[in-house]
């Protein structure tokens, strides 16, 4: 299998590369004869624009006149399946902007299925912080919301309200050993 690719470096400032959420493009008419060919790219946000970029995969194909492609791999991105709905694909890429990319992740971990066109705004309505811990975030939730008097927060079941605040929550990892807090929706 004779192999042609270009990958879409991305790097910051200082030229160092950055992990940045892309996937990999595939002609399926090259793939068919023995040819792999694709290109990782960082989606656009658009259907069109994400469109035009598979285009362009496609035109450097080594098979004439190519017109299928498939996404056959992910990097840093959820995996959409082969054939994904452009539509969610560019979605994702909207959330990437707006957050760090294991926030979008660990939402999508808790839910793999969303409507298009609400994932930005389901995360905003979700996403609470991050935090060490759910401890510490409960333990701030405690100090901000009730207003305990010091002679009684020494008796103030800090445990016991974590605990049952976590019935209405859920984590996900996050970067340094941190977790990613989320309102159950």
């Amino acid at each position: 299998m004779t192999t042609t690719t270009t990958q879409a470096i991305v790097k910051d400032d200082k030229g160092q590369e950055l992990d940045k959420p892309s996937i990999w493009v595939a002609c399926l008419s090259a793939y068919n004869s023995g040819y792999l060919h694709g290109a990782w790219i960082v989606p656009k946000t658009t259907k069109e624009e994400l469109l035009e970029q598979i285009q362009e995969v496609l035109k450097g194909s080594p098979v004439g006149d190519p017109e299928e492609w498939a996404i056959h791999d992910y990097n840093n991105f959820p995996n959409l399946g082969e054939y994904p709905d452009l539509e969610k694909v560019c979605e994702v890429q909207r959330a990437f902007e707006e957050y760090e990319p294991s926030i979008v992740h660990g939402y999508l971990s808790n839910f793999c299925d969303w409507d298009a066109g609400s994932l930005k705004e389901d995360i905003d309505e979700a996403f609470v912080g991050t935090f060490d811990n759910f401890r510490e975030y409960a333990d701030q939730t405690a100090d901000e919301t009730m207003e305990i008097p010091d002679h009684i927060a020494g008796y103030f079941d800090y445990e016991g309200f974590a605990y049952d605040l976590a019935m209405d929550y859920w984590t996900a990892e996050a970067p340094g050993y941190q977790e990613h807090i989320y309102r159950s929706i």
